[in-house]
Parts: structure tokens; C-alpha cells; sequence
């Protein structure tokens, strides 16, 4: 310690300190080889008259490797296409079918670039109490511009620049897409005199902590609780069961259980991605501080999680919703695995409803629930016309079983907020293809007698 009082060991002190914040302050870039980050494993392959198409999405994690900065944090994810013409006419790549908010390679550059004006802030609040680190401005605002010039001509040289495919050629790069999270939709669209040659690819992006990831749906029901139906046989089953979701105990009514969908998890999954539906993620620490800053910014977080309801003994097996641009507000749909089969494909209970604001409460932790438009047969018609939109929804009908609350006498779930029905459940058949939309052969309920 006497080391230190000395004058002299006080100045070199200093100076060592000085030179260990001016190399820190330097800013540097280092992307990887894109042959070093393995996300190619997930990459898909599809061909058709002699075009062929390779396509992977990039995590999180490896968007930062590959590229050296965050792109995530920018809302940014990139996409590798490849596509191989082996005709002998021109296509022109559609790249707004990708997305019509798709970023130009030195657009996404650009926005990740370091900002020299923060490390100045950063540099100035150290300065307080540090005189000496002011000395590393210089080396900070240089070594910045150096590694943005670095990440244009990085972006530049790996990014996709033009759409022209001509004949017995092929055109690959990064294209750079607004960031989603859970299952990922990738349309190619290439247009040709002769018409557009269309291509659909479905990922599931590595990372997100989603609720179906978790389950095990081979192990929820033994083999002799399985029931497969004919479309008759379906629509009674469909009657039976309860009218809403419950809390954990069973002991109070929660949502109403106003909406089936027939079909696989991936087809499901796949058909809501392509209506810009979102995956949610699992309720915890991360995610609740995520909701929490969307909350009191006023922000949209498309991923926020949603609290549990109950069904046949668990909260819902999956969770998907579609914010509009604050929090406050959005469709959420939770859906229940169950043992029913039409045409050996699984049947999901599900509730839906539209959240319309934020309320204050006793009946929950944090004071504060959503408030739900209480007229949730509009939430769950809306499933079909969604669907329906991208030609995702292959059969549709009604079957009863919820119980009609009326205007003058509406139920009321969890949260004491009141929800108006006719009473019915919509059932929606998904399709693993564009398919167009037809009735199940049911007799159709009559919406306009009044309750």
C-alpha cells in the first residue's frame, strides 16, 4: 500500500490506467467465415422445373458470429438463399415477396454501425470521474469509423445486390429481413415471361423458449384414450366438452373454450407463421422484464408471454398471438393437445380473445390484467379469415358447447371481465398446402335467432 502514496507510483499508475482505457475504448469488428458457423445444418432444399432452391435462417447467436454485430438487437435477421436457374429463360427474384420491409445489405450495415457519438457519452460520464480516458476519444471515434467501413464492405461483399437470374446461372448471398423468432416463413418468388414460380419454407429458428417446446404430446394420453372420428363422430365429441378454461385448481370458469383446429403441430404452426401470427414465449424473469419495459414504453413485444389457463388438468400446451403496435393490444390464442383424431389428425381445444387494453385488478400479482373485448365470437371468426387469407384453412364449422351468454347476462372469466357468445366453437381444419376453404358437412348453426 505505501507502493501507492509515493508521487511517482501515483503518475505511473495513471498513465498504466490511461493506456489500458485507451486500448480498451478502441472499437474493433470481427466477423467469422460463413463456413464456420454451422446454421447451414437447418438449410432446405426445394426443386421444380429446373429451379432449385437452398434457403437457411440464422439465429440470433449465429447472425452475431457470422456478421460481428448484433443484428438481432436491430430487429434484423438474415436469411441465405441460393437459387439455381437451369432454364433457359430469365427470372427476376422477387425480393419484397420475401418481405416487403427487407433491408438492402448496406441499409442493415448502416444501421448497426457503432455510433461515435454514444462512445463520446460513454467516454465523457468515465471523464467525471477519470480525467485522463478524454484522451481516448480520438482513438475511439477513429477506430469506430474504421470498423463501420470494415462492416460495410463485410455486408456488401456477403449480401444479395441484384434479383436478375438469367439463364443456367445462380444468384446467392444474405438478404436481410425483419427479425422473427419461432418459426420463420421464407417465400421465393421468382417471376419469368412465362409466369412466377413460387417457393415456401418454414424454420424453427433456435433460440426462443416457447411453451410446446416443452411438451412431450406422445406421452399425454396412452394409446387406448386416442379416439379417431369421422367428421360426425367429431362434432359430438366436440359438444362434450367443457364450456371454459379454468384456474389451476378447476374451481372458477375462466375464457371459453371457443375455438378447434384440426392438424398436425408443424402445419398449425406453419399456417398462423404465414398469417404473421407469433409464437409466445414461456412466462420467467427475461421474458417479464421484456413485457415490463414494452408495458411502460408503450412498445410492442410480439413474443410477450401469456398467463396460464387450464384445460383437462395442465395450462395450454401453445401459445400464439398477433400484437398490433403496443403491447396493450392484441389476438391470443392458447390451444390444448387432445386425445381426438379426424382422419388421423390431432385435435386442439382451443380459447381465443382479443386483449383491448390494460386495466387495473386485484386478482392478479402485479395489479394489472388485459382487458378483453367482450365479444369473442369477432376473436374467434377472425381465425378463418386469417387463415383463409393465406389459403391456409382447408374446412371449417360450428358445433355447440360453450353456452350462450347474452348481452343481458354475460359470462365472466377469471379476471372479471364479462364475454358475450352465441354459444358456439368455430372448428378449422389447417392445411399443409394453399387449399381452398369449404364447409364441414354440418348443419349450420342460425346466428340470427337472438338468445
Amino acid at each position: 500500500m505505501k507502493l501507492f502514496r509515493d508521487p511517482s507510483s501515483q503518475k505511473w499508475l495513471c498513465l498504466l490506467l490511461s493506456q489500458a482505457l485507451i486500448l480498451t475504448s478502441c472499437v474493433s469488428y470481427h466477423p467469422r467465415p460463413t463456413q464456420d458457423v454451422p446454421f447451414m445444418e437447418r438449410a432446405q432444399t426445394q426443386e421444380s422445373d429446373n429451379i432449385r432452391i437452398t434457403a437457411a435462417v440464422l439465429s440470433d447467436k449465429e447472425g452475431t458470429k457470422v456478421f460481428g454485430t448484433d443484428l438481432a438487437k436491430k430487429g434484423i435477421q438474415a436469411v441465405w438463399l441460393e437459387i439455381d436457374n437451369r432454364q433457359d429463360q430469365i427470372y427476376f427474384f422477387l425480393e419484397q415477396g420475401l418481405d416487403p420491409d427487407y433491408y438492402s445489405p448496406e441499409e442493415a450495415a448502416y444501421v448497426c454501425h457503432y455510433s461515435t457519438t454514444q462512445k463520446f457519452i460513454e467516454l465523457g460520464l468515465v471523464a467525471i470521474l477519470f480525467f485522463p480516458v478524454l484522451f481516448a476519444a480520438p482513438v475511439t471515434y477513429i477506430s469506430a469509423k474504421r470498423a463501420n467501413k470494415k462492416m460495410d464492405a463485410d455486408f456488401e461483399e456477403r449480401g444479395l445486390h441484384h434479383h436478375i437470374v438469367t439463364p443456367k446461372s445462380s444468384l446467392k448471398g444474405f438478404v436481410f429481413t425483419p427479425l422473427d423468432e419461432g418459426t420463420k416463413e421464407v417465400k421465393i418468388v421468382l417471376h419469368g415471361d412465362e409466369g412466377d414460380k413460387n417457393f415456401n419454407f418454414f424454420f424453427k429458428v433456435p433460440g426462443m423458449r416457447a411453451d410446446y417446446r416443452k411438451r412431450k404430446f406422445d406421452a399425454l394420453y396412452p394409446e387406448e384414450k386416442i379416439k379417431n372420428c369421422t367428421e360426425a363422430e367429431l362434432q359430438n365429441e366436440l359438444s362434450k366438452i367443457p364450456s371454459t378454461t379454468t384456474n389451476k385448481k378447476g374451481t372458477s370458469r375462466g375464457d371459453p373454450l371457443n375455438l378447434v383446429i384440426v392438424g398436425e403441430l408443424n402445419d398449425i404452426l406453419n399456417a398462423f407463421a404465414s398469417a404473421r401470427w407469433s409464437e409466445t414465449e414461456s412466462l420467467g424473469f427475461k421474458s417479464s422484464l421484456k413485457t415490463a419495459k414494452a408495458f411502460l414504453l408503450g412498445k410492442t413485444y410480439r413474443y410477450s408471454p401469456v398467463s396460464p389457463l387450464y384445460h383437462d388438468g395442465r395450462s395450454q400446451d401453445i401459445a400464439l398471438q398477433k400484437p398490433r403496435k403496443t403491447i396493450d393490444q392484441r389476438l391470443h390464442l392458447r390451444l390444448w393437445y387432445s386425445p381426438l383424431r379426424l382422419n388421423s389428425k390431432p385435435v386442439w381445444i382451443g380459447a381465443i380473445s382479443r386483449d383491448i387494453g390494460v386495466r387495473g385488478t386485484l386478482k392478479t400479482w402485479n395489479l394489472t390484467t388485459h382487458k378483453i373485448d367482450p365479444y369473442v365470437d369477432d376473436a374467434r371468426d377472425y381465425v378463418i379469415q386469417d387463415l383463409a387469407s393465406v389459403e391456409k384453412a382447408v374446412h371449417y364449422g360450428f358445433v355447440a358447447g360453450v353456452g350462450v351468454s347474452p348481452k343481458t347476462k354475460p359470462g365472466k372469466n377469471l379476471t372479471g371481465d364479462p364475454y358475450i357468445t352465441d354459444g358456439y366453437r368455430m372448428v378449422v381444419e389447417v392445411s399443409e398446402n394453399p387449399s381452398p376453404l369449404t364447409s364441414f358437412d354440418w348443419k349450420f348453426p342460425d346466428f340470427n335467432e337472438k338468445s
